[in-house]
């Protein structure tokens, strides 16, 4: 093996924990009488406004949170100010667990060339340069800046390119089986799974659970399988 890639979010912001299912812990403290359809609908249309809001390209990890629970509040019909404490801890959350993966990542990088593939707004690597982790990385692919986004398999091929090393010598490292695990299997790359049932959605009709070449429920754990 001489690389390794890594989703994003939910793999090295949270423990496999997709950010909806985040926000939705967090809607059952501050606002409890909204619903998870009500909050799925809100979070969807937050992504749509930051997929269609070329400003967000240059946004850091604080103000992507604040801009996605604006309008979330807005899709909710609440003031915007009525989402700062959920930011806030939602962003603190996300602080922690990339506080302790960049002691992973800094390991591996004395022995692999390390990448992102991400389904971005245009700023992963803004994102990744604001919260300090973006000296590891030798390749950041966004789908916003590269025109392909997951799950076809192309923007894994196009990874492996830029890394240097063709998929078959590069480990794959992903939160969700639908966007990560199969189309990267499908791209030749071995494949790890951070995976967490009890936050994600139940698998797909026909799922292969076995497309994973290995499974773990936290990033450090990674280091034990790699030499």
């Amino acid at each position: 093996m001489q690389g390794v890639l890594f989703d994003l979010g939910g793999t090295l912001d949270g423990d496999g924990e997709h950010w909806l299912n985040r926000f939705w812990l967090l809607y059952q403290k501050h606002f409890p009488e909204v619903g998870f359809e009500a909050v799925k609908a809100a979070f969807y249309q937050a992504e749509e406004a930051c997929l269609g809001d070329p400003q967000v390209a240059s946004f850091t990890l604080p103000r992507l949170v604040a801009y996605h629970v604006e309008r979330q509040m807005a899709a909710l019909g609440f003031r915007a100010e009525a989402g700062e404490k959920l930011a806030w801890e939602f962003l603190e959350g996300c602080r922690r667990v990339i506080r302790r993966n960049a002691y992973v990542l800094r390991d591996l990088v004395q022995r692999y060339r390390l990448g992102v593939v991400t389904n971005g707004y245009g700023n992963a690597a803004r994102l990744l340069a604001g919260e300090a982790i973006a000296l590891w990385f030798a390749v950041i692919v966004d789908s916003a800046r590269v025109g392909v986004r997951k799950p076809d398999p192309e923007i894994f091929r196009l990874a492996a390119r830029e890394l240097g090393f063709p998929p078959a010598e590069v480990v794959y490292v992903g939160d969700s089986y639908t966007q990560d695990i199969r189309p990267a299997k499908a791209a030749g790359f071995i494949t790890v799974w951070l995976r967490n049932d009890a936050m994600n959605a139940p698998l797909p009709p026909g799922a292969d659970p076995s497309l994973a070449d290995f499974e773990i429920h936290r990033l450090p754990e990674l280091e034990r399988l790699l030499p």
